[in-house]
């Protein structure tokens, strides 16, 4: 297994995002509890619809992140957990069985069983980010958490895998290499953000976070307390940003100025009367402005989240996942936009609140809490690593995929150990 600590012992949690590369140092405590002791942000003009798109405004945003980290505790790190910075991802289930003729179930047996649903994985040039034993069953009995110790005729596994395309995974490889760091693990950040901000009981009982970056919006569905369905769909807040500066002629820096201060999904009868000054493109901003009622800019804004939500429904009813959803749970930048959460609700027609960092051990106050949602992704990494990495037990361990020469090895390694 990859180095997961540095020499510190310190977990480095890695979030290249559209807008801005974040990074958050901790010490962990136990599987529920990482103390962050260092925290830093920097502009990214290299990432577009979560894909790196120019190399060295990346590579200089990875730079300046991390070394805003490193500045609170003066020391340098060397490896990262770091949320994929990709714009596709794709999620399926593979299932297997094994034999058992009736004895106990062992950890060999379990561990073939993870080996031989690994090998079921379509063959392709996808890089597996993720392969997650959520679902044990034993004859006729369902949902095991751990098999172990039981016996019975037939074992039954179901293995959550989730992939994408190689060349973005590549193009973050070399993002991290111009910065001497290594990775030990790349998560899918919807994976994060759930990690982040979902109670245990939401885990358990059915509910979607969805993440609202501002290129992409991706969603990851929780139930039994494992992530069970992932995807991420290209559309995001700058696509409100730019239909802003088309509709009123400004610049996207104005606009974006304006769907946050005074942006918002909910009418109002005082909107009609309030106006917003905005700055024509080209032109002198302080003599050249159009005067327009908030109105019209929540008019611009409405259609756009709409189309979001509906797509969100859309593709997690052709799924199937819809219907275990009970709620909804929003993080990222767009979850500030005023009124997003009761429009949400009302297209998809479930609970939905803005997510908030659960067991956030912060005594310093590194994170102001304005900054939650941005730093949203590096605190579920924090949770990632301290219980996945670091504490889960085999039978339920994420693990990548192998090669299938390695595969052979692999399953061998596994029936002879």
């Amino acid at each position: 297994m990859p180095r997961i600590l540095n020499d510190n012992n310190l977990i480095a949690a890695l979030d290249i995002g559209t807008s801005k590369t974040c990074c958050v140092l901790a010490y962990p405590v136990d599987e529920n509890k990482a103390v962050i002791v260092g925290a830093g942000s920097h502009q990214n003009t290299g990432v577009r619809k979560s894909e790196i798109v120019a190399l060295a405004p990346a590579v200089d945003s990875v730079r300046h992140a991390v070394a805003n980290a490193e500045s609170f505790i003066k020391e340098r790190i060397k490896t990262v957990v770091a949320a994929a910075c990709v714009g596709s991802l794709s999620s399926s289930i593979v299932q297997d069985s094994l034999d058992l003729g009736g004895t106990e179930v062992t950890q060999s047996d379990v561990n073939r069983l993870i080996a031989g649903a690994q090998n079921k994985i379509p063959a392709s040039e996808d890089e597996v980010l993720h392969c997650i034993p959520i679902d044990y069953s034993l004859d006729t009995r369902h949902s095991i958490t751990d098999p172990r110790g039981l016996t019975g005729k037939k074992l039954y596994l179901s293995l959550h895998t989730v992939m994408t395309p190689p060349y973005p995974v590549r193009d973050m490889n070399s993002v991290l290499e111009q910065n001497h760091l290594s990775c030990s693990k790349k998560v899918a950040s919807p994976y994060a953000a759930g990690l982040a901000c979902l109670t245990q009981e939401e885990k358990k009982q059915g509910t979607a976070v969805i993440d609202l970056g501002a290129g992409t919006t991706g969603i990851g569905v929780f139930y039994e307390d494992q992530l069970v369905f992932t995807a991420r769909i290209p559309l995001g807040g700058d696509m409100i940003t730019k239909d802003i500066a088309t509709v009123f002629k400004t610049s996207l820096d104005n606009a974006e100025r304006i769907k946050t201060l005074k942006g918002s999904t909910l009418p109002s009868v005082t909107y009609e009367q309030e106006e917003v000054d905005v700055p024509l493109i080209g032109e002198d901003e302080n003599v050249s402005v159009l005067r327009v009622p908030r109105a019209r800019i929540v008019q611009t804004i409405v259609p756009r989240i709409e189309e979001l939500f509906e797509k969100i429904k859309s593709l997690l009813e052709q799924t199937g996942f819809y219907d275990i959803c009970l709620n909804f749970v929003l993080t990222g930048g767009g979850a500030q936009l005023h009124g997003v959460n009761e429009k949400a609700s009302a297209v998809l027609q479930r609970n939905v609140r803005t997510g908030q960092p659960v067991r956030l051990f912060d005594k310093q106050e590194i994170i102001p809490p304005h900054a939650y949602q941005s730093y949203m992704g590096c605190i579920g990494l924090l949770h990632y690593t301290t219980r996945v990495l670091l504490n889960t037990p085999t039978h339920q361990r994420d693990m990548s995929a192998p090669g299938n020469k390695f595969v052979k090895f692999f399953r061998w390694f596994l029936d002879n150990s």
